[in-house]
Formats: C-alpha cells, structure tokens, sequence
C-alpha cells in the first residue's frame, strides 16, 4: 500500500515536471508564493472550492478584458476568448496517460458550460 503511494506521488513528480517544461516554450514558468491553491486538494469540498475561484477569476479577467475595449470588438474578445480556453483544455488535458480519459470530461464539461445561461434566467 506504501509503495502505491509513493509510485502514485512519483508519477504526479514526473508528469508535473514535464508540463512545467511544456509551459516554459510558452514563455511562463511556476512563481513561488503565485496565486494558487492555498491549501492542499485533499477533499472533495476544497478542490470544489479551489476550481470555483479558478473560473471566476479567468471569467473576471475575460469581462475586464472585454469591457476595456471599445463597441463593437468585444464580442469579438468573447469568441476569441473561448478559443484561447478551449486550446488550453486540450493542452491540460494531453498531459495526462490516454486511461485518464480527461478528454472527455472536458467535453462534458463545455457542454454544460454552455448550457449554464439557459439555467440561470
């Protein structure tokens, strides 16, 4: 049980390690003390809440963006925008083993994403 665990918490090194690599082509690397989780996700509850800040502030940063543009271009910031996310899905999710199915759930997760208007009126 140990050594699951200690496998588990190698392959986590190895696969992080790779992806901060991948993020240094794009010219951004980990800042110590960045924004970011605060606590460990080691529940349900804190992962939940961890992922619920993450998408208010990318969508704080999408309405700022946007709002700071002129008439006429910011819807055009929107679109832009979702292509932007969608691309960074697909770039987290392929740092994962194909078992991970990630894809899918992400998939899934745009689909209720743009259902979430309809919900909400």
């Amino acid at each position: 049980m140990c050594g699951d665990f200690d496998d588990h918490e190698r392959i986590d090194d190895e696969l992080f390690e790779r992806f901060v690599e991948l993020a240094k082509h794009f010219g951004v690397q980990p800042q110590p003390g960045g924004n970011g989780a605060a606590a460990p996700l080691d529940t349900q509850s804190v992962r939940a809440e961890y992922m619920n800040g993450l998408f208010k502030a990318a969508l704080t940063r999408c309405v700022n963006d946007a709002a700071s543009l002129p008439h006429g271009e910011r819807m055009d910031a929107l679109a832009g925008q979702a292509i932007v996310f969608a691309r960074l899905a697909g770039l987290l999710t392929s740092q994962f083993p194909p078992e991970a199915d990630l894809f899918r759930t992400v998939t899934s997760a745009v689909v209720d994403g743009h259902s979430e208007p309809a919900s909400l009126s």
